[in-house]
């Protein structure tokens, strides 16, 4: 997982998919840095297992090693010094002469109360691993390591280098996860009729009454061309249900909901299944396009068989 920004504001667009308490470091090919950057950051020359405290380059990196002070600018000011400064004068001697004094004297000025957040003193390794020099971060885990202390080391890095990338503790990179689509079951053999009129329950009844007849019509007359299979749409398909017709070798997919249309894709269904919706719907992957009119059941029919 490689981050190229400036500053992160939340871990879950970047961690969301990992598993509770998993254990992962946050690392930098310095390969990857550029030599300006790379020289600035005091790591060009550190070899493996040298640790060190990052240079300030830049605000995250400043707090972080000399700290910071919050401001209380809701309190009274108060009466503070704020420097020491030389001051060369003048001064008699007697006898019509001058001597030149200079002496050393405080600055105090009326200021906001304030405190002292100590630096978080986050140190950085480096580390070789399969040929490439790393720099990293000690080991966080997710869910469970405070969310701040994970921000902060991210964006003290993304200031020093530019980029990192999210890897597991023992520095090996993240694969990407294997994606399941779960958007369609298959309805259980027997009458398809009252299996989908309860999953469908819900959105007919939402519908305007003069409309839940024809929804109806519509489901009825494609159980009674006796499908081979019926396919239960979820999530964002959960207005479709999928009829295949082994006859014609043709799927049906058939939204309850009155503004749309009904689908015909040729072919393997579980290819069809697979599709994003946006692929399904906008991608021509379909065969015909049958609207909710009139001779819906004539334009159907030699399809559905």
């Amino acid at each position: 997982m490689l981050i190229r920004k400036k500053y992160v504001r939340s871990l879950s667009s970047y961690l969301g998919g990992l598993i509770p308490n998993t254990a992962f470091k946050l690392a930098v090919d310095v390969a990857n840095v550029p030599a300006a950057k790379l020289d600035r950051s005091g790591f060009r020359n550190l070899v493996d297992g040298d640790t060190l405290l990052p240079p300030a380059v830049g605000r995250i990196s400043r707090v972080n090693s000399e700290g910071t002070f919050v401001v209380h600018r809701n309190r009274p000011k108060e009466s503070r010094l704020v420097g020491r400064r030389e001051w060369t004068r003048q001064e008699w001697a007697g006898r019509g002469e001058t001597r030149t004094v200079t002496e050393t004297v405080d600055i105090y000025r009326d200021c906001y109360p304030r405190t002292f957040v100590p630096p978080q003193g986050l140190e950085l390794t480096v580390a070789d691993y399969n040929g490439a020099r790393l720099v990293v971060s000690p080991v966080y885990h997710w869910l469970q390591s405070p969310e701040s202390e994970v921000l902060h080391a991210i964006n003290l890095i993304l200031e020093i280098f530019g980029e990192l990338e999210i890897r597991h503790d023992d520095l090996a990179s993240f694969l990407p996860p294997q994606t399941r689509r779960v958007n369609w079951t298959l309805l259980p053999p027997g009458n398809n009729v009252g299996g989908v009129s309860a999953h469908v329950a819900g959105l007919v009844a939402r519908t305007a009454p003069t409309s839940q007849g024809p929804i109806m019509q519509r489901l009825t007359f494609l159980a009674s061309r006796d499908p081979a299979e019926v396919y239960l749409g979820h999530g964002g398909f959960h207005a479709y249900v999928a009829y295949v017709f082994p006859g014609t070798g043709m799927t049906v997919l058939e939204s309850v909901m009155p503004a749309n249309a009904t689908y015909v894709f040729a072919g393997n269904w579980a290819a069809v299944a697979h599709l994003t919706k946006s692929q399904i719907l906008a991608g021509g992957h379909h065969h015909a396009r049958i609207i909710h009119d009139a001779n819906w059941e004539a334009n159907l029919a030699p399809y559905a068989q």
